[in-house]
């Protein structure tokens, strides 16, 4: 009953948050400073954003708390959810390399938690791209949890691409579109 309780609590708290970052970003929107370096960064900076925002174990804040301000600057919605795939799917890669380039580090100093996840991918292969598009679609957590154990693991990045741009145009879909329909409640 506790652990459900406490569910309850951090789910709620996570909500009044985003809602809180949307509403912030929304009045930042009428910024007519922000507003202009938007507009004059144009897709490049919505890239860079999803990069950025994709690292989000250095800035848990979702992309999507920046769309008020893209729509003020007249970017189009559909072509900012690809840029910050794009961007989210470079954020990946530096996170997927770097367990890549650890895996010979955590073979010789920690071979039981190499091996655990070599034989987890071995293992459960045909599940891991259904797997990593879900996980990068519906799990508000970073994307670098679950790949870079599959970097660990020797796992190649040729074939989790995309399952990743599916992951992250969904994801970011469902943020968007759920922020603006937000936004317009209030």
């Amino acid at each position: 009953m506790k652990s459900k309780l406490k569910s309850l609590v951090i789910f709620i708290v996570v909500l009044i948050i985003f809602a809180g970052t949307i509403m912030a970003a929304d009045s930042l929107a009428n910024s007519p400073t922000l507003t202009k370096i938007a507009a004059d960064f144009g897709y490049l900076g919505v890239l860079i954003i999803g990069l950025v925002t994709g690292l989000n174990t250095l800035l848990p804040l979702p992309a999507a708390t920046f769309t008020p301000i893209f729509l003020a600057a007249g970017l189009s919605i559909p072509i900012v959810v690809i840029f910050l795939a794009v961007g989210t799917l470079m954020a990946d890669t530096l996170g997927f390399v770097f367990g890549h380039y650890s895996r010979e580090v955590i073979r010789r100093k920690h071979p039981q938690i190499f091996s655990y996840f070599y034989h987890l991918q071995q293992k459960h292969n045909k599940l891991m791209l259904p797997l990593v598009a879900s996980y990068a679609a519906f799990i508000p957590f970073p994307n670098e949890a679950i790949l870079i154990p599959l970097g660990l693991s020797g796992m190649k990045f040729k074939y989790l691409i995309l399952p990743l741009v599916i992951g992250n145009i969904i994801h970011h879909s469902l943020l968007i579109y759920g922020a603006t329909n937000i936004i317009r409640l209030f």
